[in-house]
Formats: structure tokens, C-alpha cells, sequence
């Protein structure tokens, strides 16, 4: 009798190890995610920031420039010519150490009744710095003659179209080494445009 010969089990096949896939390919949905999301943080960011110094009226951005000792007309008014220089007497004056005192004149001839206005601020051309105007706190008193904002009361009573001109006047601190030329900038109340003059005290 024949012994069959036992069946060979085959030999198995070598495995071989899986394939990984590529850190970009791996990684696709989040890159995919971020180029997406940093272009609009980043328009997000500007837009806030845009709103919160311009939104609704925070800063106005439309400049009506008056010619160089000339006048300009905004919002139911004649403004300038400007008149400026530096103050040089300070004395019985509370002025910090090293800084300089400038003045503005600015003439406001309400065309009817009178207009309102915030009170003028001065800004170097060259950096855009910004100064508001010092009085009591250098101690100038106040003077009805001599307003730094304007006058919204000087009608007739019994015409309150008939509102008489006036001139604000207005003193800036500024640091010594800081040099013009300056915008005087005024911003009437209900317009969204604001005055610009050039000086250069």
C-alpha cells in the first residue's frame, strides 16, 4: 500500500506593512480649516478696529480743507480765516517741562441760526498725532469772549436764525520738539464732515 504523500501547506505570502499616509495628507481637513479661518480673523480684526474708530460717526474721515487764509463754508456756517502762533509768554502759567504753548483763532459767522461743535484739536501732518486744547488745566480761565467750543445761544430771542459770529480760541500743549506744519481740525455737530486748516505757528 501506498502512503499518500501529506499536502503541503503553502507557504503564506509575506506580509506587507500597511502604507501610512503622508502629514499633509493626514492633516488635509485642519489646513484646509486654517486657510480658511486666518483670512477672516484677520478681516475681522481690521473691520473692528476700522468700526471703532470710524463706526457710526466716531471719527469722521471727510475733510472740508480751507485755502490758506481763507474761509470755508459747513453746516449752516463761515469758518476761518484761522489766525495761530506760539505763545511765547507763559509766565503765571502752569505749563509741564519741556513742552511749548500754540494758539488758534478760528472765526465762526453762523449763516442763521447757530451751529454746534466739538472742541478743535490740532494734528501734526507728518505722524498724525493729536492734541486737544489746555485751559484751566494751565490756568487760563474761562471767558465767554474767548470760547473753545462752539456757541450754540447767541440768537435774539425772538429770532433764533440770527445767531451773531464769533471766534473760538483755543492753546495746545505740545512737547518742544514736536514741529508743524499743523491741521486745525473742527468738527461740526450733524454733518459728517469735519473743517480743516493748515498752520504752521
Amino acid at each position: 500500500m501506498t502512503i499518500p504523500t501529506p499536502p503541503q501547506t503553502p507557504e503564506p505570502a509575506p506580509t506587507q506593512s500597511p502604507q501610512r499616509a503622508g502629514w499633509w495628507r493626514t492633516n488635509r481637513l485642519p489646513l484646509l480649516a486654517l486657510l480658511v479661518l486666518i483670512p477672516v480673523v484677520g478681516i475681522g480684526v481690521g473691520w473692528n478696529e476700522w468700526h471703532y474708530a470710524y463706526g457710526y460717526g466716531a471719527r469722521k474721515v471727510n475733510a472740508v480743507v480751507a485755502p490758506d487764509k481763507g474761509t470755508t463754508e459747513l453746516n449752516g456756517a463761515t469758518w476761518g480765516p484761522v489766525r495761530s502762533g506760539e505763545i511765547a509768554d507763559v509766565s503765571g502759567m502752569d505749563m509741564p517741562a519741556g513742552t511749548r504753548l500754540l494758539a488758534a483763532v478760528i472765526p465762526v459767522e453762523p449763516d442763521g441760526a447757530a451751529v454746534a461743535c466739538a472742541a478743535p484739536v490740532l494734528v501734526q501732518q507728518s505722524t498724525g498725532r493729536e492734541w486737544t486744547p489746555m485751559r484751566s488745566e494751565i490756568g487760563i480761565p474761562y471767558s465767554d469772549d474767548e470760547p473753545s467750543t462752539c456757541i450754540s445761544d447767541l440768537a435774539d430771542e425772538n429770532d433764533p436764525n440770527s445767531a451773531q459770529p464769533y471766534s473760538l480760541v483755543v492753546a495746545f500743549v505740545v512737547p518742544e520738539d514736536v514741529e508743524g506744519p499743523f491741521w486745525v481740525e473742527v468738527d461740526p455737530v450733524g454733518d459728517d464732515r469735519f473743517v480743516r486748516f493748515s498752520i504752521d505757528p
